[in-house]
């Protein structure tokens, strides 16, 4: 099975298609442009890092990885998927068409959060590459929880909590002051996304850096085998 651009396309195109017309996107998307005025606002410049990265990592979570699951849970319930799965398409021009408007409106959301609250003095190299690796993930474990979901509203009970836990987590489990949660929240990519950009804005030294992004790409790796994974087997499924 070779791949096929013009597959690609048709899958990206009919994505756009089904996209403009569900208005729970364009809710999604207003969620994190809302929270990234509300940050700006409660937090002082000292707080400016976090300020940037929460926006960042709610947009990813619920615009990347949310809606990509809602759309995939939803295809799902017209036995649309299925055909797409049995179709000459490969897996891979499948995930990738059907991730193609996700990626789009979650990088046009980061883009408006980032003029709402300020970008601060980061290397722009590595601030690519930090949300370059934490979108994929998201969006790898957004299609892995639509592709197990049985229905959309599945999705929604069981799917965004755990999205949330990811965003969240790290940013008031310290405050529980409970060394398990702690020591949970420490292997959370998300958890190294917001250290590793803090070390970079403070120049706390290469070390942490380069730990936050050998995180993330393990985190990469093994969210992008798991979904292929359930992919394979949910093809097949009856």
């Amino acid at each position: 099975m070779t791949f096929s651009l013009n597959r690609l396309l048709a899958i990206a195109g009919k994505e756009w298609k089904d996209s403009v017309r569900n208005p729970q996107i364009l809710l999604m998307a207003g969620m994190p442009i809302v929270f990234s005025i509300l940050m700006k606002g409660q937090l002082s410049e000292g707080n400016a890092i976090d300020r940037f990265t929460v926006p960042v990592m709610i947009a990813i979570a619920v615009v990347g990885a949310f809606v990509q699951a809602l759309m995939i849970s939803e295809e799902k319930e017209k036995n649309t998927l299925r055909a797409l799965m049995l179709s000459p398409a490969s897996p891979v021009e499948v995930l990738l068409g059907k991730s193609a408007m996700t990626t789009v409106y979650t990088i046009a959301v980061m883009v408006v959060c980032m003029l709402i609250t300020g970008i601060p003095a980061i290397n722009i190299g590595y601030l690519i590459i930090y949300i370059l690796f934490l979108l994929v993930i998201f969006m790898a474990l957004g299609t892995s929880i639509g592709l197990i979901s049985r229905t959309a509203s599945e999705t929604s009970i069981v799917g965004l909590p755990i999205l949330l836990f990811f965003v969240f987590g790290p940013i008031f489990a310290p405050g529980l002051k409970v060394s398990f949660v702690m020591d949970v929240i420490g292997f959370i990519p998300s958890y190294h996304f917001m250290e590793g950009l803090s070390a970079v804005v403070h120049d706390e030294g290469r070390e942490q850096i380069w730990l936050s992004l050998g995180n993330l790409l393990v985190w990469m790796v093994l969210s992008t085998l798991l979904v292929l994974f359930i992919y394979r087997g949910k093809r097949f499924d009856k």
